[in-house]
C-alpha cells in the first residue's frame, strides 16, 4: 500500500507561493475501533474482544490523563497533549474562561516515525 496524494494549487490570498502546486494526502476513509481490533487480532495471538477492551480502556485513560494536563506518548507513534486557543489579554489577571476560544488535542509525531521508505501514488 502507498500514501496517495492529489496535487493542489495554492490559491490563498496572502500566500508566499501564489499559483504554486503542492501534494496533499488523500484520505481513503476512517478505521474504527472494531476494524482496528480485527487487524490487530490478525497479526497476533490476542482475540478481537481483548483488543477492543484494551482500546476502549486506552481511550478512557488517555482522555483522563489529557484532562489532568499530562502529555501522553505512544511509542512508535507520537505524543498527544492539550492545546488552548484564546483571545489576547493585557495580562495574566485579565484572562477569563470567556476569552478561551477552544481546547483541542495536539499531536506531535515521533521523530523516528518510519516514513522515509513509504511509497507515493498520485491520483490522476
Amino acid at each position: 500500500m502507498a500514501v496517495i496524494y492529489r496535487m493542489s494549487e495554492d490559491t490563498r490570498k496572502h500566500t508566499a507561493h501564489p499559483g504554486k502546486w503542492f501534494p496533499r494526502p488523500v484520505n481513503l476513509g476512517t478505521i474504527e475501533t472494531d476494524q482496528l481490533a480485527r487487524l490487530v487480532q490478525r497479526n497476533c495471538s490476542v482475540k478481537r474482544s481483548d483488543v477492543v477492551a484494551v482500546l476502549i480502556e486506552l481511550s478512557e485513560v488517555v482522555q483522563q490523563l489529557l484532562r489532568d494536563s499530562h502529555r501522553v506518548r505512544l511509542d512508535g507513534i507520537g505524543s498527544l497533549m492539550v492545546g488552548l486557543s484564546s483571545d489576547p489579554c493585557d495580562g495574566p489577571k485579565d484572562f477569563s474562561r470567556e476569552k478561551l476560544r477552544n481546547i483541542h488535542i495536539c499531536f506531535k509525531p515521533e521523530k523516528d516515525l518510519q516514513m522515509d521508505d513509504v511509497e507515493l501514488t498520485a491520483l490522476p
